[in-house]
Parts: structure tokens; sequence; C-alpha cells
């Protein structure tokens, strides 16, 4: 698959708020909650990860504050806001279209495929 087919990140902000609302977080932690359910190739950069947080703060989605409690150096914890859970609505609503497309490509594509996916003897043959 070409490099501008697959672009870690694209649902980024989806994931964060997801995982956000579920529990609020610190950043290093968020990150690994988030590449532990991608697969490999979609894995997301700790740098991405802040910058995309860093964007929802200044839209209001998540707030942020510093957690100098425990042991340990200080860390931001950032939470989900009522406008972050209604940003959330509009992505789970995005996805849900996506994946009824992408339902379709796969129903089509293994319609078309042989068992064996000679696919390229099948169209020029």
């Amino acid at each position: 698959m070409s490099d501008d087919r697959a672009r870690p990140g694209r649902h980024l902000a989806a994931f964060s708020l997801l995982l956000l609302w579920e529990m609020p977080d610190h950043g290093l932690h968020l990150h690994r909650r988030i590449n532990g359910v991608l697969p490999d190739g979609l894995k997301v950069d700790i740098g991405n990860l802040y910058r995309a947080l860093r964007d929802l703060e200044a839209r209001g989605l998540v707030q942020s504050a510093w957690d100098t409690e425990g042991r340990g150096s200080a860390r931001r914890i950032y939470r989900i806001t009522a406008a972050g859970r209604n940003e959330l609505r509009g992505w789970s609503e995005d996805i849900s279209k996506r994946r009824a497309a992408f339902d379709w490509f796969l129903e089509r594509w293994q319609a078309l495929a042989e068992p064996d996916d000679n696919v390229e003897a099948r169209l020029h043959g």
C-alpha cells in the first residue's frame, strides 16, 4: 500500500477523545493506550499526540491541569469536556459512514477475488 493511504493519526482526535471519556489521562499513558489498540502501520507518534492534545484543548474539547500528587514528576492530566463529547458524537457518525463504505468495498473485493487470491491472472486472463 502506498504511503498516502496509510496515514497514521488521521483519526487521532477521535481515539483521544474516546479514551479520555473513558478515563482522564496524561499524555504518555494515553499514547500507550491508543497504540495498544491500533494495528502495526497505524501506530501514532508521541509528538503527533501532544500536538493533537494541544489542538483539542485550544478548541475547548479537552481541558488539562497539572497533577503534582504522588511520586515522580508532575503530569498534565487531560479530561474531555462537554464540547468534546459532542465532537465525539460527530466522529462516531463519520466513522460509521466510512465503515459502511469499507464494508461494501470488502464485500465486493471478496466477491471478485478468486479463492487463491490470484487476482492478476483473473484480471488479465
